[in-house]
């Protein structure tokens, strides 16, 4: 019997022995893999990272260019708004001349607006009410000048200030809004370049 009870003794032993290295080689691996997963882990979070840090990153410039542009679209809005109201108080102000200074200018815009034909000038009726006496003489002589001929009209216009001028069928407006119009980008130019030295 003690010789079944040794052998049995070493069998277990050897079992023992064979599964603590089952054991140590399982776990051995196990921690392997727990590291491996761990790794990867990390290097997808990393990498995951980084995609949303690009993202991210891509977004602010995004939102920084669309701020940049909104701002450059307000600028010019608030610019152009400035040109406008300055336009609008110079017409103003051509209009609020004293009476002297502003049919002057008037027969300035005539010389570059008479034909040499036979026509009749319209005022408006403020215009009409505070004309010169000697205007009709003044716009005979600057028509005349250019060979033709110029009376100012009984009835009036409906118009802003300036006037109009009709030979026959075809008729000159001359109306300060008209000058403004025909001439608004040379005008808006000397405004944006005055106000903005651009």
């Amino acid at each position: 019997m003690a010789g079944i009870e040794k052998i049995t003794n070493e069998i277990n032993l050897d079992a023992e022995k064979e599964a603590a290295e089952i054991i140590s080689s399982a776990e051995r691996i196990a921690a392997e893999k727990v590291s491996k997963a761990e790794a990867e882990a990390r290097d997808f979070s990393n990498a995951a990272n980084e995609r949303i840090d690009r993202k991210v990153a891509a977004e602010k410039k995004k939102i920084a260019s669309q701020c940049e542009q909104i701002e450059k679209l307000q600028l010019l809005k608030a610019k152009q708004e400035l040109i406008d109201s300055t336009l609008e108080k110079a017409k103003s102000r051509l209009r609020d001349l004293d009476d002297k200074e502003y049919f002057d200018t008037l027969l300035k815009v005539l010389e570059k607006s008479v034909q040499s034909d036979k026509g009749i000038m319209f005022l408006s009726k403020k215009d009409l009410d505070r004309v010169p006496s000697d205007f009709a003489k003044s716009i005979e002589a600057v028509a005349a000048a250019k060979n033709g001929t110029l009376e100012l009209a009984k009835e009036t216009v409906n118009i802003d200030g300036g006037f109009l001028l009709k030979y026959g069928n075809i008729e000159i407006n001359s109306s300060i809004e008209a000058l403004f119009e025909e001439n608004k980008e040379e005008l808006v130019d000397i405004v944006n370049n005055t106000l903005f030295g651009a």
